[in-house]
């Protein structure tokens, strides 16, 4: 982890992020409103572990094509599943979001750049730097590829890319994919975010 030498985005009334504690673990959060150093946010599902930490260390995590932001707090109250967590200390990055991967089945077009290759298939996996596809024709390692991923908001993602890997099943490959637009990046990072926040909340209702 290091600190933010760049300006780190802001927290903002509606955004949806993470808290985190030692024991509490992770619990998906909106922020309901920013006064100062003083973070109001509404818990996507209530849990009794967090008013036993009142005065303890929590962290506000955002995410962003640029990474995860990690705003470091102290919890002052929490009522209802509301908290009220007053920022300390310096925002750290605490990583780049291609190492969070995340099952996803989305339509996707992977065709060679200098050979008539590959076609329309779907995606296994995804994250901010490479997606794992169904190989239907048996694309050679080190294959460099046009992409086309569908994402569920707005027009298709196109990125360059190159076959990297060899799945651990049989016709599945794992593509890198290199220059992707920032606008492009950012949607995907929410979109990996939103799927892990629905994820949190899925296993928090069983």
């Amino acid at each position: 982890m290091a600190a933010v030498s760049a300006p780190a985005p802001q927290l903002a009334a509606g955004q949806h992020v993470i808290v985190r504690h030692l024991k509490a673990g992770m619990l998906p959060a909106t922020v309901e409103q920013v006064n100062g150093n003083d973070v109001v946010l509404v818990l996507a599902v209530k849990d009794e572990r967090v008013g036993r930490t009142v005065g303890a260390d929590w962290a506000v995590e955002s995410t962003s094509g640029r990474g995860i932001f990690r705003f470091p707090g102290t919890l002052t109250a929490e009522r209802d599943g509301v908290m009220t967590v007053a920022l300390t200390g310096e925002v750290e990055r605490i990583q780049r979001r291609e190492f969070v991967r995340i099952e996803a089945f989305l339509d996707v077009t992977v065709r060679g750049v200098d050979e008539p290759v590959g076609g329309e298939t779907t995606t296994l996996d995804v994250s901010g730097s490479g997606i794992q596809i169904q190989d239907k024709w048996d694309l050679p390692l080190g294959t460099d590829v046009r992409v086309e991923l569908a994402l569920p908001d707005g027009p298709p993602l196109r990125a360059l890319g190159r076959i990297v890997r060899q799945g651990a099943q049989p016709g599945h490959k794992g593509v890198r994919m290199d220059g992707i637009a920032r606008i492009d990046e950012d949607r995907l990072m929410r979109y990996i975010r939103d799927r892990e926040v629905a994820a949190l909340r899925a296993a928090r209702n069983r």
